[in-house]
């Protein structure tokens, strides 16, 4: 049963995304819907390099530009977050607004202000898993050192 536990992030969410210790934060994905145009809603899946908590009422994202995501958040789509990890299903929902470009220009900066949490949980049913990604190709030493420089250009 889904219930609101507040506008703000909890300690769990906050660890996730602190930008710290990015190569033993490789692996799980997180899931962002935003809408499209004509009201459908719009999946894309997140790693721990693409999202910063600035503090407990605001994420910072970094996505590539011009995707319909990206092109949804420009235009002020509501944003979700979903947050699965064994025995935590959480929504954070938020409004999303656009930040200047830094560097080269290459991610699409994003802030989104925590408008609530939800937290969906099941008694006697925990969730045992969420999403998860392997790295393929490059060593997570690599992952880990594309994802610090996308969390300074989030921090920026």
């Amino acid at each position: 049963m889904t219930r609101t536990i507040g506008a703000r992030l909890p300690p769990q969410v906050l660890d996730a995304f602190d930008g710290d210790e990015l190569e033993s934060k490789i692996g799980p994905a997180h899931l962002l819907v935003t809408v499209d145009p004509d009201g459908r809603p719009r999946p894309c899946m997140l790693s721990a390099g693409e999202i910063v908590a600035v503090d407990d009422r605001t994420l910072r994202l970094g996505l590539w530009p011009g995707t319909r995501t990206s092109t949804n958040l420009m235009r002020g789509s509501p944003a979700l977050l979903c947050f699965v990890a064994p025995g935590v299903v959480l929504y954070v929902r938020g409004t999303a607004r656009a930040l200047e470009p830094v560097g080269d220009g290459t991610l699409a900066r994003f802030e989104v202000r925590v408008d609530s949490v939800e937290s969906d949980a099941h008694p006697g049913m925990p969730v045992t898993g969420g999403i998860t990604f392997a790295v393929e190709s490059g060593t997570p030493r690599e992952v880990a050192a594309s994802w610090r420089a996308q969390i300074e250009a989030l921090r920026a």
